[in-house]
């Protein structure tokens, strides 16, 4: 019990994160059957996720810039009502374009909810106790992906799809229970002039270059305009990367990679949560349409890696302790990649490898997490945390995104190679070897980047032994 009174700051935050996360995958099984019902073709409603997806990313710049103005504490419950208030109007939908407008404002939600909630974390935590802080925030992450398609296959046959979001009020009422009673009341502090133009800069560019990154692998739109997209939306980022560098009212602060140890955590996350994002798509696939397994028995399969996850979780920091940030990192990365290359290799559901992939593939991904997420913020001084907590945000939605392009690419180069058919209904096996091989190289490129740090870099968020 008293460990429980001295980490509900950052269970509360994570209660809400997992509702989250959870709905941010929750739609991937029901598709078909709100297909029917609201009488469009499957693929079009793929424009409700993708939709989330570009809300998300494009106003995460502003929620520091909000946290500061209004308190991180008033946000984080708004953006809370916003979300429980978008998804009692997602399940109120009956046509297309009135569930993707309920989309986009459960994404405005989650894009103030995940960022303020991780800053309230780090305003509130001693630094040597932030590693273990963030081995609770790393937990939504790691298993609501995990739990999302099989929440959303089970709630779709028992009580219908429209049960899929309105599961999230008694869910979000409970997490602003907690929000109401255990998070602390925070003064707002002058924040920096809002950059109007940088903002929308910002906004269009980011949600250009999501767009065009979610479709290329999932044929929403024709390639040339989903390159188009993707193309205009970098050279938005570029333009304000530019732009930005010599203001000290920049939304997303690219100055704030002069820090190593943020500049290393940020884009060797990228690079390694490219295989998450990939793998969200691919294994599913692997499993249904390679395998023949049934939507629950996937989904039931896909749990083990969240098992794997949760079985470190209460190690994480004692291991990071031990082993420090650089080799931690390095040796979770290779451990990923080898696990991406086993699945290549899977034939049939009953591969005796196959559960034991899973496990290790969720104690690497949840080390490595908890390792990327503290090591990010170890130099940050604290009128910078909430900068650097949106830009953070927004590389992990990028890389989510760019992830699943990939392994779409991925799968599509491979059954050219292999001459195989991709259908609605079988996928040849022997086409998922190259397709996992091609996503398993994020490895070697995230470990080009945690090797340049020191192994003394993170010490002060270290409980180290000392000797007299």
């Amino acid at each position: 019990m008293q460990k429980l009174r001295e980490n509900i700051l950052p269970l509360t935050i994570a209660f809400a994160l997992l509702m989250e996360l959870i709905d941010a995958t929750v739609l991937s099984t029901a598709l078909p059957v709100m297909a029917r019902d609201l009488d469009v073709a499957v693929l079009s409603l793929k424009m409700a996720m993708t939709t989330y997806l570009i809300a998300f990313a494009a106003l995460v710049p502003i929620s520091g810039w909000i946290a500061d103005k209004f308190g991180a504490r008033r946000t984080f419950i708004l953006a809370m009502l916003l979300f429980i208030g978008a998804s009692a109007l997602c399940a109120d939908q009956s046509t297309l374009l009135g569930l993707v407008l309920a989309r986009a404002l459960q994404g405005a939600g989650a894009a103030m909810m995940t960022p303020v909630g991780r800053l309230i974390v780090l305003r509130n935590t001693d630094r040597q106790e932030l590693v273990k802080a963030m081995v609770y925030l790393t937990v939504p992450a790691l298993i609501g992906p995990a739990l999302g398609p099989l929440v959303g296959a089970v709630v779709t046959q028992t009580l219908g799809w429209r049960w899929i979001f309105l599961i999230n009020i008694p869910l979000g009422s409970f997490a602003l229970a907690l929000a109401f009673r255990h998070l602390p009341h925070d003064t707002p502090a002058p924040p920096k002039r809002f950059d109007i133009l940088g903002f929308f800069i910002s906004a269009i560019g980011l949600g250009s270059l999501m767009a065009g990154l979610s479709a290329l692998g999932e044929h929403i739109m024709p390639m040339p305009v989903a390159l188009g997209l993707s193309l205009t939306g970098l050279g938005l980022m570029v333009a304000y990367a530019l732009r930005a560098r010599h203001r000290n009212d920049a939304l997303l602060d690219p100055n704030l990679f002069r820090h190593r140890t943020f500049s290393i955590g940020i884009w060797g996350g990228t690079a390694f949560r490219l295989s998450n994002g990939a793998i969200a798509l691919l294994l599913p696939l692997l499993f249904q349409l390679g395998l023949g397994m049934s939507i629950l028995a996937s989904g039931a399969l896909a749990g083990l890696t969240a098992v794997g996850a949760l079985s470190i979780r209460g190690f994480s920091g004692k291991v990071v302790d031990r082993f420090g940030f650089r080799s931690m990192l390095i040796l979770g990365t290779c451990v990923r990649a080898a696990s991406l290359l086993g699945f290549g290799t899977v034939t049939n559901p009953y591969d005796w490898y196959l559960v034991p992939l899973l496990l290790i593939g969720g104690v690497a991904q949840a080390l490595t997490f908890t390792a990327i997420n503290a090591i990010t913020f170890a130099d940050l001084d604290p009128q910078e945390m909430s900068r650097g907590s949106s830009l953070a945000a927004v590389a992990q939605q990028v890389s989510l995104t760019l992830g699943i392009a990939l392994a779409g690419g991925a799968l599509e180069l491979s059954a050219f190679a292999t001459g195989a058919e991709i259908s609605n209904s079988a996928i040849p096996l022997h086409a998922f070897t190259l397709g996992f091989a091609i996503v398993a190289t994020t490895g070697p490129l995230a470990i080009l980047i945690f090797s340049r740090l020191k192994t003394t870099d993170g010490a002060s968020l270290r409980h180290l032994k000392r000797t007299a």
